[in-house]
């Protein structure tokens, strides 16, 4: 987002905020290392989601410093479970949360909605091949067992894990990968996250039988 010497001063309201019903009016804004001390987040995280119009700002002048809705950020530091809050969780909880309560906002149709298809199975196949593949370029052996399942070990004779790729429907009915046992391990577009865990699974099951 480039802004200009005329879109100053400049007082900018983010989706978070919307979304329970606060305006600009509310307050306090506070300063960046005030925002830090509720949510964990450094400055340039700020501003990367304030320019995604996530989260609000206001801004007197070009280079003066930066403040923030303090209610808002509230909000926001209680999506961290583990750790400061990151861009997936708030993107997910913007997407998920009603956005316009008023009367005259336009109805659903509910025949229309009701067809919409849902994730189709050949989509967690591929999730599947794709950690399928990261796992083979970490030097790991990998058994594919069924279509959503496959077996990882460090090798042909070594204990190993099952992991499958199936819906989650306290998440919309995204596709997650899960242990072989049904806990939940994470989402299935975030492979990356699933090489860490399961590598780490790897060093506890024991040595090679």
């Amino acid at each position: 987002m480039t802004l200009v010497v005329s879109d100053y001063p400049r007082k900018q309201l983010g989706k978070v905020a919307e979304i329970n019903g606060m305006t600009t009016a509310d307050g306090p804004w506070i300063a960046a290392r005030d925002a830090f001390a509720i949510t964990g987040l450094q400055v340039g995280v700020l501003v990367r989601w304030e320019e995604e119009g996530l989260i609000s700002v206001v801004q007197d002048a070009v280079g003066s410093p930066r403040r923030y809705l303090k209610p808002e950020l509230e909000v926001v530091a209680k999506l961290g479970t583990c750790g400061p809050p990151n861009l997936r969780s708030l993107r997910r909880y913007v997407r998920t949360q009603p956005t316009d309560t008023s009367d005259d906002a336009l109805p659903v149709d509910r025949d229309e909605h009701e067809q919409t298809p849902g994730p189709a199975a050949s989509d967690g196949a591929a999730y599947v091949v794709t950690l399928a593949n990261l796992l083979r370029g970490q030097k790991l052996t990998v058994d594919m067992v069924e279509e959503h399942r496959l077996r990882v070990s460090k090798g042909a004779n070594s204990r190993g894990v099952a992991i499958e790729c199936q819906r989650r429907a306290s998440d919309t009915d995204r596709w997650w990968f899960s242990w072989g046992g049904g806990v939940w391990l994470c989402e299935a577009d975030n492979p990356a996250e699933a090489v860490v865990q399961v590598k780490a699974a790897l060093r506890t099951v024991g040595a090679p039988r």
